[in-house]
């Protein structure tokens, strides 16, 4: 009886041992996931996602990592500027693990590491930037902290996707000064420009006025010359008609000078003939050039045919 029931407790012991044994070297490794097998404390292999045997014991998981995009928030810290001035930095980071061995092996914290370089590469770049800067270029922060990170942490097995500055905080009275400053700064350029307004009114003003001045002036120069140019076409036309009519009278002249002569002697005659004692005395130059008229011819020759008075 003794027997039996100590060789049903070594085999319920064995079973238990057994399934210990089965349940225990089953791993299963979830997508975005790798975990890390050893063998009596060495490195022996990185189990990709999925169902896994590991026989336990001798081999054993001994960490799973995560190698999926991990946001982090650093911890508030105070930075002084190049000008002595204290503000507040919060940022965050963005990163992932590239090297699982590195991240696990060759740090014991590759994370603690990374927020300690991320905290002293804030330090040296604001430390060499004015306020004004900081407040004004987080942008520019942002790109140097990233590009510094990105060749420290590359020994940690990480890689740094983003650095971003959170907000940038400072002191009370500072900020009361700061706000004086820019409101005065915001009132001169508001006045700057206002009074670059008037000004440009004033040019345009000033342009639009003599723009008008020299179009009135080239109107007037333009009527002028109109003016001139049609009393010159006037005055031109008047002086060919004059020429014109001299012309035609000098070519008549010429053409019948010697009719319009005798035309005028034989008035002249028949004026002087009209008298009952009137003698004329002519050369025969003219009485020859006289001759040459038919009318005068004809009257002639009534005169020289004329019957004698009968005798009584």
């Amino acid at each position: 009886m003794f027997n039996t029931i100590v060789t049903i407790a070594i085999v319920v012991v064995v079973l238990i041992l057994l399934l210990w044994i089965f349940f225990s070297s089953i791993a299963i490794i979830h997508t975005g996931e790798v975990g890390i097998v050893e063998r009596l404390g060495v490195y022996v292999k990185t189990l990709q996602p999925g169902f896994h045997m590991v026989v336990p014991l001798i081999y054993r998981i001994t960490e799973v990592v995560n190698m999926k995009q991990i946001p982090m928030r650093v911890a508030e810290q105070e930075v002084i500027t190049k000008d002595n001035v204290v503000v507040k930095i919060s940022e965050t980071l963005k990163y992932h693990i590239t090297d699982v061995n590195s991240y696990v092996y060759k740090n014991k914290d590759s994370v603690t590491s990374m927020v300690q370089d991320t905290r002293a590469a804030l330090r040296g770049i604001i430390g060499n930037m004015d306020l004004n800067d900081v407040l004004n270029g987080t942008e520019q922060i942002n790109h140097s902290l990233f590009d510094q990170l990105s060749e420290v942490t590359a020994g940690y097995g990480l890689n740094v996707d983003r650095a971003n500055i959170d907000s940038v905080e400072v002191d009370q009275d500072i900020q009361e000064s700061m706000n004086k400053l820019l409101r005065a700064s915001r009132e001169k350029e508001a006045n700057i420009m206002q009074a670059e307004g008037l000004k440009q009114a004033a040019i345009a003003n000033a342009e639009g006025g003599k723009q008008s001045a020299i179009l009135q002036a080239e109107g007037n120069k333009k009527t002028q010359i109109l003016e001139a140019e049609g009393r010159a076409q006037s005055q031109r036309l008047l002086y060919e008609s004059i020429r014109d009519q001299i012309n035609s009278v000098n070519d008549a002249l010429v053409k019948n000078s010697d009719a319009y002569l005798q035309y005028k002697n034989i008035e002249a005659m028949e004026k002087m003939a009209e008298g009952a004692n009137n003698t004329i005395v002519m050369p025969s130059a003219s009485l020859d050039r006289l001759a040459n008229i038919p009318a005068a011819k004809k009257l002639w020759d009534q005169t020289t045919t004329k019957p004698a008075p009968k005798k009584l």
